[in-house]
């Protein structure tokens, strides 16, 4: 699912990226505590995520010929994970904001805030929450929690990933959450080599992307314009780009078909008069406007709105 060619990374990649890690571990101190509380895990695996994402980076752009990086430049280049541990700037739907342990954003600063959505600049919005515990029951639950504030902001996604850290035994999962309900990867364990693969492995899928639509968001929507496919009595055979006047109906859930119902309009497109067959439709169309420009956009609108209806499957 996280791959772009349903294969996944290659082993001489993920080898490459690993002998790195082993490297870098090596020349740092331990960093994981014995003992103590939850907190005081927050920094060691914020560093150990962030000195997997630097040599899966690295081994990625080693891959690729300077050409290839310039055309197609990953998506998640500039992700960093931080110990946040505090509330988010917003919820859901009016809804309490979250706690989020850590986080993993693009070019995130200690001092940055985090929301779930991108309608406050001054926030980042959060892309890979981190959910760290003692028991895996309750951080599912948290993370079903961060899926839902992920999947309200971008509703027509089609999935998001969050990562769990069960301290009490040093392992690490990767939770898919989707409109089918979840797809989660075994716990890996953290210290020892074959789990360290395993989680290079995934990274380098995520690492990988080079679209919205490699990381699960639809190219036909962006949530606030949609593309259309009009009729080809309307000759227009590339279709139309509309924008979302309103939200109808809204499912904010994780799991099922989340129906959302839209209202949309588009601009109309003036028939050729030497091509137009004669009709109603055309002579409606001919007819002379006197309203102003606000009068005339509010026409279209009403004369055009639609109602869609996407389900993402």
């Amino acid at each position: 699912m996280l791959s772009i060619n349903g294969k996944g990374p290659t082993e001489t990649l993920v080898k490459s990226a690993y002998n790195a890690l082993r490297k870098v571990l090596k020349e740092q101190a331990s960093g994981w505590p014995t003992a103590g509380t939850e907190l005081a895990w927050y920094p060691p695996i914020a560093t150990f995520l962030n000195n997997c994402v630097s040599v899966c980076r690295d081994a990625l752009r080693d891959s690729k010929s300077a050409s290839e990086i310039d055309f197609h430049p990953l998506l998640y280049d500039l992700l960093k994970f931080i110990v946040y541990d505090k509330i988010t700037e917003d919820g859901v739907e009016g809804t309490s904001p979250i706690k989020l342990d850590l986080v993993g954003d693009l070019d995130l600063g200690h001092d940055d805030r985090v929301a779930r959505s991108t309608q406050n600049p001054r926030t980042k919005q959060m892309l890979l929450p981190v959910e760290a515990g003692v028991d895996w029951a309750p951080m599912v639950l948290q993370a079903a929690t961060y899926a839902r504030c992920l999947f309200s902001a971008s509703p027509s996604r089609q999935f998001a990933v969050v990562l769990g850290f069960r301290h009490t035994k040093v392992e690490l999962r990767f939770l898919v959450f989707h409109r089918g309900g979840l797809t989660g990867s075994k716990p890996l364990p953290v210290k020892d080599g074959p789990g360290q693969k395993d989680i290079l492995r995934i990274l380098l899928s995520i690492l990988n992307w080079g679209s919205a639509e490699d990381a699960g968001f639809p190219g036909f929507c962006n949530d606030f314009e949609t593309f259309l496919f009009r009729h080809k009595d309307n000759n227009d055979d590339d279709g139309v780009v509309a924008s979302v006047a309103e939200v109808l109906h809204d499912g904010h859930c994780v799991q099922g078909r989340v129906s959302r119902v839209l209202l949309v309009s588009y601009p109309r497109k003036e028939p050729d008069p030497h091509t137009s067959a004669p009709g109603p439709t055309t002579r409606t169309r001919k007819r002379r406007r006197t309203e102003t420009q606000t009068e005339r956009d509010e026409e279209i609108r009403m004369s055009f709105q639609l109602l869609i209806h996407i389900s993402a499957l």
